[in-house]
């Protein structure tokens, strides 16, 4: 603990001299502006030149920044003492399968709000679907910003994703989906799901869950991750969380978890009249995504396969 505090009081001082010496230097370019200004009579450029100094110098001094954030005692790092031996017990009891395949695929999200299609990226990519389209250069290759089938990428950037919109993009992608709200399952079932998903080798599969941050006591609200293993004497989940720039992946309790998909999910809450009820049945929770390659496609690429041994 003192290590912390000593580690964000000396982050308060260095923001604080960074933004002092910005107040300085803009104040600077203020007096030299101004008398530039004032030498030329030119009352009006005058002010206009102090005003959009002045908003500046607002603008810096107001601006606040953060470089990642602690996690809570309730979840453990992936890379701590403790995280690496759960990841070794879980590895010999042979619940990581889907660790490795979502590891050589595991990005960054790259907008505040894009932790939706980072997860499902990372997923379609993990599965080994063809887009069937470039990204860059020769290449094929699931990215953000090409998943735009069925939302539009400026929607997303500007609100998220939401648990049908993310289905829906899985769907159009290639990808075999089955979409599970919290209040539709138990935890038993969740815990069967991320058990077999865990320890299946042979047919590829992925877990994506959507929560609230506030349920793992996190800072944040709604979020998409991957889960990519699983402890099953401690019964928790290893979640890959893509906000790499927040938090890093960490291990979480399976209840834990659960019962942050159970909260209402805000983008249920639709506009309604006034003096209209609430209709309970609109409002529903966040749940997890089981996927898979489509029938159809691993159909097809069969016979592209045979095609080109004859």
């Amino acid at each position: 603990v003192s290590t912390q505090s000593t580690g964000v009081s000396f982050y308060r001082a260095f923001s604080s001299q960074q933004l002092e010496l910005k107040r300085t230097n803009l104040m600077k370019n203020s007096e030299t502006n101004v008398k530039e200004t004032s030498s030329s009579s030119n009352s009006i450029a005058q002010s206009v030149c102090k005003n959009n100094l002045i908003a500046q110098l607002k603008a810096e001094t107001e601006q606040v920044s953060f470089y990642r954030r602690p996690l809570p005692p309730e979840c453990i790092s992936f890379s701590s003492k403790e995280g690496k031996t759960l990841f070794l017990a879980a590895l010999m009891q042979g619940h990581m399968e889907s660790y490795f395949r979502l590891a050589e695929n595991f990005i960054t999200q790259q907008e505040p709000a894009y932790c939706g299609l980072a997860a499902l990226a990372m997923s379609l990519n993990a599965l080994h679907i063809d887009p069937k389209r470039l990204w860059k250069g020769p290449w094929r290759w699931f990215s953000e910003d090409m998943l735009n089938c069925c939302v539009p990428i400026e929607t997303v950037k500007a609100k998220g994703l939401t648990f049908d919109e993310f289905a829906c993009l899985a769907k159009c992608s290639g990808a075999s989906v089955s979409a599970f709200r919290a209040t539709e399952t138990t935890l038993q079932d969740f815990r069967r799901v991320v058990t077999e998903v865990s320890a299946s080798p042979e047919k590829e599969k992925v877990l994506v869950a959507t929560y609230s941050r506030k349920g793992l006591k996190q800072t944040g609200e709604g979020h998409f991750s991957p889960i990519g293993g699983y402890h099953p004497e401690r019964d928790l989940v290893l979640i890959m969380d893509v906000a790499r720039f927040k938090y890093g992946a960490h291990w979480v309790p399976l209840e834990t978890l659960w019962e942050a998909m159970k909260p209402i999910d805000p983008s249920t809450l639709k506009p309604r009249e006034a003096m209209k009820p609430i209709d309970p049945s609109t409002l529903k929770p966040r749940g997890f995504f089981i996927m898979e390659k489509s029938l159809e496609l691993e159909h097809d690429e069969q016979v592209v396969r045979e095609g080109e041994r004859k």
